[in-house]
Formats: structure tokens, sequence, C-alpha cells
């Protein structure tokens, strides 16, 4: 009888002790990747952020990444997250030294490759980009949602305050997305946009028309598009309720609304 109890006294303090050394461990381990600190965030006006777009390649497989116009920051860091049509969240991220550059550019791999074999991603239709510009002054950080469409006869923002229909090719990949910052200086008020919706194929499209809500109710808003030469106002079949504006239009672009000042 006595052994027994010192047998089970025994069992006890092995487990005890057991258990002890793996809650140990578990403190003395890391729970994943330590994610660099943010740093302290700067704002940065309208007209000096960055012009961002997002284009698909023709299979749908591929995003290609370019960032024109950037004025501040020593390193540039983009994270791209998306969603697969297994819900499984996949992701792909960069940084880069800028080096008094202006412009950056990116192919992007929806998927994984692993010694020229590539495995892509199916059903993807929407995610996040994130972009950050570091210097020692701070951290400049600019996010936008996009969304990739084929097959349908409206492309839309994510957050809805930006669509345009027509007459899309039902094997086309596009996609719709807030572009941060503008291509070129425009005279006036911006008060909707900017929205860009990108291509691998044709741009022109028949019967279009682009509706863009206003981000404050403005009588004297007009709609504008971003062409080879400039801003140009799009005033064929021109409406507005003071809240938003549409119009007909003839080629995917770059829109924003623009308020007389």
């Amino acid at each position: 009888m006595k052994k027994k109890q010192l047998l089970i006294v025994a069992v006890l303090i092995v487990i005890v002790l057991l258990g002890g050394f793996l809650w140990w461990r578990r403190r003395a381990q890391p729970v994943g990747p330590t994610p660099e600190p943010e740093g302290r965030l700067i704002e940065t006006p309208f007209e000096e952020r960055p012009y961002i777009t997002l284009t698909p390649s023709e299979d749908g497989h591929w995003l290609t990444l370019s960032i024109e116009r950037i004025r501040y920051g020593e390193t540039l860091e983009y994270e791209l997250i998306y969603n697969t049509a297994s819900g499984v969240t996949q992701g792909s991220t960069a940084t880069f030294e800028l080096k008094g550059e202006s412009s950056y550019n990116k192919k992007i791999l929806l998927g994984t490759e692993s010694r020229g074999h590539y495995r892509y991603d199916e059903g993807v239709t929407q995610g996040t980009l994130t972009l950050r510009l570091r210097s020692d002054e701070g951290v400049r950080k600019f996010v936008s949602e996009f969304h990739l469409q084929q097959g349908e006869d409206k492309l839309t923002s994510i957050d809805n305050n930006f669509s345009f229909s027509g007459e899309f090719s039902p094997t086309t990949f596009y996609l719709t997305m807030l572009t941060v910052g503008l291509p070129g200086e425009v005279e006036g008020e911006v008060v909707g946009g900017p929205y860009g919706t990108f291509t691998a194929g044709g741009e022109t499209i028949k019967n279009g028309t682009a509706t863009l809500t206003l981000t404050e109710e403005s009588p004297t808003a007009k709609l504008f598009s971003w062409t080879a030469t400039g801003w140009q106002e799009e005033s064929k079949g021109f409406e507005t309720d003071g809240k938003a504006v549409s119009a007909e239009v003839e080629s995917l672009a770059t829109f924003i609304a623009v308020a007389s000042e």
C-alpha cells in the first residue's frame, strides 16, 4: 500500500514538473512574427499623395502595381492582401529603397511560385493594398481596396462610391480601386474620387456611364477623367443631384469630381 502511494506521488510530481516546463516554454517563445512598428504617422495633404494603380493581366493571375509621383520617404513598403475562392487569405509584401526615385513598379503574382512552377489562386475578387513611405520623420500610410471583376456589366468600387457600366468583354479582367492620389494637377476642389478602372485589354467601352458619389454636397461639381493630354471634363449626358455626378464616357480612366472654387 505504501509503495502504491509513493508511486502516485511520484507520478503527480512528474506531471507538475512537465506542466511547469511547458508553461515556461510557451512564455519564453514569441507567438508568430513580430510586426515592424508602425512608427509616427504623418498626415499627407491630398495633392501630395502618390498616384497608385493596379492593372490585372489578361488571365487575371498577376497585378502590375504602379506608384507615381512619390514625393516623400526613403523606403517604400507595400502589402497586398486578398481572399481566394476557398476563403483563404493570401498576400504579398516587399520593401524598396527609393534612393530619390519618384516611381515604383512591381508585377505581383496572385498565387505562389516554386522553382519556376506556378500555383495560381482562383476566384480572387477583392483585396486591400497598403503602402507605407518611411523616413526619419515618420511613416506616411495609404490604404486602398480593389475590386477584380470579369464577365459583368457594371464595375464597382468596394465602397460603392464609384461605378462604371457598359459593354465589357466577358473574358477580360477589370480592376477598380481608389488611386489615393492624382496623376496630374487639377484646378478646383476635388469633391469625389479619385477612382480608376484598369485592364490589360481594350480601354474603349461602348455605352459607358461613370457615376461618382461626392464626398460633400456640391451643385457645381463636374466629372473629369484623366487622358493622355490631361484632365478632360465629361459633359456628354452629364447629370448631378448635388450628391453624385454621372456622365456618358467612352473609355476606362481615373475619374474625379471637381467643384468650382
